[in-house]
Parts: C-alpha cells; structure tokens; sequence
C-alpha cells in the first residue's frame, strides 16, 4: 500500500491527476485511452511523464492483490509528490502513484437497465480556462454540485459561466436531435471523457453548444463515463425520454468495446487524443 506523505502536494493542493478505469476480469478497459490524457494531463500541468510500463507493473501488482471478480474499478492518482510549505513545486519532482482497485457497484446493472434520471444545475460551480477537460484532482466545483441532488435525481447537468451546459458532474452528456446524436464541447468544469472521445471518433457524434432551451429538442440523452459505458437517460428535469433512440448507440459501444477495449495503441493513435487534439476549447486554445 502506497504511504501519501503529509507533505504530498496532491492532498495540499490537488496537484495531480486521476484516471478510473474499467476492470473486467483483471484487464484493463481502454487502456490506451487513459494513458493518453493522463500523459497530455502531465503535459499541461507541468509534470514528469509515467513510465508506462512501469505504470502498468504497478497496476498489474495492485490487480494481483486485490482480485475484484468479474467487473471492477481502478483508480489511478499521480500527484506531484512531497513538497515543503508553499505552492511553488520542488526543482525536482518526485511523483506519487496510488493504485486502488475495488469491486464495480451493483448500482450501475441497475442503471443502465432502468436509464438515470438527470435533472439541470443552473449555477456555474467554475472553471479555469487553463485546466478545460483535465481530470485533475480539485473536484470542488463537482463536490458542490453533488451536494445540491435533490434525492430523486442520479445525476445533474452542470453550466459554464456562459450559461451553457458541458456535462454531469461524473459524466458526458449526449443527446439525440433531428435524428443526430450531439454532445457538447469541453467548457467550464466540464471533463474530456474517454468514452465521450470514443463515441465521437467512431460513432459519428457531433460537438455542438448546448443551451438549456435546446434541450426540448432533445428526443433521446445518454451519460457516458469509464465505469458506466453508455447509459440511457430515462427522464430530464422530470421529462420522460424515448429510450429506443440509445438502444442502437448502447449497442455500437459494446461492439466498438468488445473489438477495441483491450487494444494496446501509442498515445497518438488513440481516439481520446485525435478528438482532444482537434476540438476548439472555449478559451480559444486547444486540450
């Protein structure tokens, strides 16, 4: 087990990144996908770039462990390590790896087969510009979002200063309009999620602004992340949804995973790369 030093600037000042990964049977899902945003993470945030193979030997020993059964859940957290007092970072870094692995949640059967009922946060928890689509270690603006779910809710759309929607607080949003499945660009708090880079690689989804009023045209929604797939939004702020829309995308993302969710790529090659490399930020800069 991995000691977190009291002096550890990702518990000080959230300096650091996190991936959470899907386990099926000890493997990794989308691998290759993880370590590319890890990597361009490190990139943006100044910090040492893993090893991955060294990566992987720890995560392999994490896995060999903890056996999780059939379906699990891994978090990966890279930090920039012990510091002294103060935000400036130490000439050297020496970055802390915690690996921890623990069963998928029965929950989540649950979810996609009864569809998330999603409600609309018109508050704007915030969002630097410089750290659009990271999945760095602040989660404040999702932990206050969260704490405002009324108890009927599984999960809550999130604006950006603009007003805007980018997503849920644990997930990417789609919609499904004029026979065209949409989701919106990285903005605010919003993050670059695997899945979401996926979909839209290989699927044909389309990046458009998403303002609340556009959401009446929205026939069918799905939220994807790393542990849930794709799952089908049953019900909008108290609108119920057509859920036939997501049965054909639900089922070309388990095609798309059972083909490509172990496949071994360079960063360059994966769909999260080519998507996050392309798609214009909101700060006029790219991911």
């Amino acid at each position: 087990m991995t000691t977190i030093a009291p002096s550890d600037r990702g518990l000080a000042y959230g300096d650091g990144l996190f991936e959470t990964i899907l386990l099926h049977r000890g493997q990794l899902l989308w691998w290759s996908e993880h370590f590319a945003r890890l990597s361009w993470g490190c990139r943006r945030l100044g910090l040492p770039l893993p090893g991955e193979s060294d990566l992987c030997a720890r995560i392999d020993a994490a896995v060999a462990a903890n056996p999780v059964g059939e379906w699990g859940v891994l978090k990966l957290i890279y930090t920039a390590g012990p510091g002294t007092r103060g935000y400036r970072r130490p000439k050297i870094v020496d970055p802390t790896v915690v690996v921890q692995c623990s069963r998928n949640l029965p929950q989540i059967i649950e979810l996609r087969e009864q569809g998330l009922a999603i409600g609309i946060h018109t508050q704007d928890f915030g969002g630097l510009a410089s750290l659009i689509g990271l999945k760095h270690l602040n989660r404040l603006p999702q932990v206050l979002s969260r704490m405002d779910w009324p108890a009927s809710m599984d999960e809550c759309l999130m604006p950006d200063h603009t007003g805007r929607l980018v997503g849920g607080t644990q997930s990417n949003f789609f919609w499904h309009e004029d026979g065209q499945w949409f989701t919106p660009p990285t903005s605010g708090a919003s993050i670059a999620g695997t899945i979401r880079a996926l979909l839209i690689a290989h699927l044909g989804i389309r990046i458009a602004p998403l303002a609340t009023g556009r959401l009446a045209l929205a026939r069918a929604a799905v939220m994807t992340n790393a542990v849930w797939g794709v799952v089908p939004v049953r019900e909008l702020s108290g609108r119920p949804l057509d859920r036939a829309p997501t049965q054909t995308l639900v089922s070309c993302y388990e095609s798309l995973s059972a083909r490509l969710g172990g496949a071994r790529m360079t960063v360059t090659e994966t769909a999260w790369w080519q998507v996050a490399c392309e798609e214009p930020m909101m700060n006029g800069g790219e991911i």
